[in-house]
């Protein structure tokens, strides 16, 4: 450290302070005293041993340091207790943890939901509470060892990470009872990222895990964690929209790549294609469908407006590309935006949005209930002028 014990002491109590109301913003808790907190910070910092050119760059990471060691003890205080009462064979809690549809206890609730709705809208396949509930259970359970829990490495809270592996696990049980199987390599240039779909807490698990630190690093933190405007960010990296945008776009570009070629199973998570995948299924499957399919009826805004079948393999493309093109043209704040994509296209669960975005669930109901009534109505007016 370039500055004294005592300095040092002082400020990284004061990046304490601000790391710890973010962790109880979160509605998480940080036991840990000050003291003891602090001291394990200094003591990484001066394992790290770093040269620095500016004091600026130097308390740049301190910040750095005072957020990983803080969130670390976080994660691991939540992730104890769900652990050890899993380890310990407690069935009441096991049943509840895995099956449970109570979004405020203890349980996958919380994200089951989103993969679930994930997995319907990428393979077309209704995978059901129970069902899910017993393939992760079986997984995690692995013989009765719960070794998988071992590999939590508390970097991102953990629900976040089981989050990452149920996903990664229910692609690979469907993969491998046939039921799909992706032949199409994906690409940085052939997929796009949720973005602002995806919480910010999951965001800032993989960029840690997955990006290096540096500047692109920097710009997606800044983007899809913090979820910083446009104008702090021009700011903030001293540049100009222009260049901002461009900055984003390699970003994104590098970070897509990284997804890709990691063998996490992230890409399942935060990526999707911008034309349909090409996915080959069973023929028993094949006809499952066909019969489930025949018995759906349409209601699909698209449909009614367009007088079109969206499964028309002619189409698709036109309809993602339709789906985010029209929204853009509306002036809708960012909330707006989210809402309507988790909605609409990701058809997350009212709930599940209302909490994503802090808000009642009557709220979510009517905005997204008005946000519908406008897209219609860019919807005609784009068909007028287009279906001539």
């Amino acid at each position: 450290m370039r500055t004294n014990d005592f300095t040092a002491k002082q400020t990284i109590l004061g990046l304490v302070e601000v790391v710890r109301l973010e962790i109880e913003s979160k509605k998480k808790t940080l036991s840990i005293g000050d003291e003891e907190l602090v001291q394990k910070i200094m003591s990484k910092i001066s394992e790290a041993n770093k040269e620095f050119a500016t004091e600026k760059e130097e308390l740049r990471y301190w910040g750095i340091v005072t957020r990983e060691v803080a969130w670390y003890e976080a994660n691991t205080e939540e992730s104890e207790e769900i652990i050890n009462r899993l380890k310990s064979g407690d069935q009441l809690f096991a049943q509840k943890f895995f099956y449970s549809t109570n979004t405020n206890g203890c349980n996958i609730s919380r994200f089951r939901s989103k993969i679930l709705a994930n997995i319907k809208q990428t393979y077309k396949i209704e995978v059901s509470v129970e069902e899910f509930g017993d393939i992760l259970y079986t997984f995690l359970w692995n013989e009765g060892t719960w070794s998988i829990l071992d590999k939590y490495s508390r970097k991102s809270s953990f629900f976040c990470w089981l989050s990452e592996v149920a996903q990664h696990e229910l692609i690979r049980y469907l993969e491998d009872m046939k039921l799909i199987n992706v032949t199409r390599e994906r690409t940085a240039g052939n997929t796009r990222l949720l973005g602002l779909s995806i919480a910010p807490e999951m965001w800032e698990y993989i960029l840690n895990d997955t990006m290096p630190n540096g500047l692109y690093k920097d710009v997606l933190f800044s983007t899809l964690v913090k979820r910083n405007t446009e104008e702090k960010m021009m700011k903030s990296f001293c540049l100009k929209i222009e260049d901002l945008h461009r900055l984003q776009k390699k970003a994104e570009a590098d970070l897509k790549d990284r997804l890709i070629r990691s063998d996490r199973g992230y890409e399942e998570l935060v990526l999707r294609d911008k034309t349909p995948r090409v996915i080959e299924v069973s023929e028993e499957f094949a006809k499952d469908f066909c019969v489930w399919q025949e018995g759906k009826s349409n209601a699909n805004p698209l449909a009614d407006v367009l007088g079109v079948d969206l499964n028309h393999e002619d189409l698709q493309k036109k309809v993602v590309d339709f789906l985010y093109t029209i929204p853009q043209k509306l002036k809708w704040t960012e909330e707006e935006r989210i809402v309507w994509t988790l909605r609409f296209i990701e058809d997350t669960a009212p709930i599940e949005v209302a909490e994503r975005i802090g808000r009642k669930r009557s709220w979510v109901d009517t905005k997204y209930s008005r946000l519908n009534v406008r897209f219609n109505k860019a919807v005609k007016e784009w068909w007028a002028e287009n279906a001539k």
